[in-house]
């Protein structure tokens, strides 16, 4: 698959990456138009998730971006309740209900805020959404995944107790108890879709 790539750059990992210079990142890091933060030495340093923001605002290609193994569904579950963590990951990987050809990388985290931030990460394919979480708008939610590059055709999955109008802007519902079958229904199978 390649390089791996970094969670945080420098501003010559993060040059080498964009195809700049060292000091074109620094200016443009002192114009504010990529966010990073100072180590206590001083060295300036930029989040992965900030730095492809950036890359998409200003349309430069990213150097990784043909690195990502396409045959690999990336899946991200944004859920506080374990139970349901564990039965989505049941579901994708029961091999009585899995495709031989489906290969998954899954990701996830208990709170919308983690969940936004790994979203711009990994840009996956699937996404699971806990409608249920505190403070969440799930059509603002919705809405933020799909305008984002690459983001229009990731499949958001609500998970709810009750039953959630089709108007939030997702791709399906699913309602607790998670039964195995309707999540391999609501996964698959998935469009053909840019590399991340």
């Amino acid at each position: 698959m390649g390089q791996k790539i970094p969670d945080v750059f420098s501003t010559h990992s993060a040059a080498k990456f964009c195809r700049v210079t060292p000091m074109t990142i620094i200016r443009w890091i002192d114009e504010g138009r990529i966010r990073a933060y100072k180590t206590p030495g001083g060295h300036r340093r930029i989040m992965r998730a900030d730095l492809e923001a950036f890359c998409r605002r200003a349309q430069i290609p990213m150097q990784w971006e043909d690195r990502v193994d396409t045959g690999t569904r990336r899946v991200l579950i944004i859920d506080d309740d374990p139970t349901v963590v564990d039965a989505i990951l049941d579901a994708i990987f029961d091999d009585e209900t899995a495709q031989q050809s489906d290969a998954y990388e899954v990701e996830h985290a208990d709170n919308a805020f983690d969940g936004g931030r790994m979203f711009l990460q990994i840009r996956p394919h699937i996404v699971f959404l806990d409608l249920g979480l505190p403070g969440l708008d799930a059509t603002q939610v919705t809405k933020a995944m799909h305008d984002q590059p690459g983001g229009e055709r990731a499949r958001v999955i609500g998970i709810t107790d009750d039953d959630a109008p089709a108007a939030l802007g997702l791709d399906a519902v699913l309602g607790r108890p998670l039964a195995k079958k309707a999540v391999r229904r609501a996964t698959g199978p998935l469009p053909k879709l840019p590399p991340s």
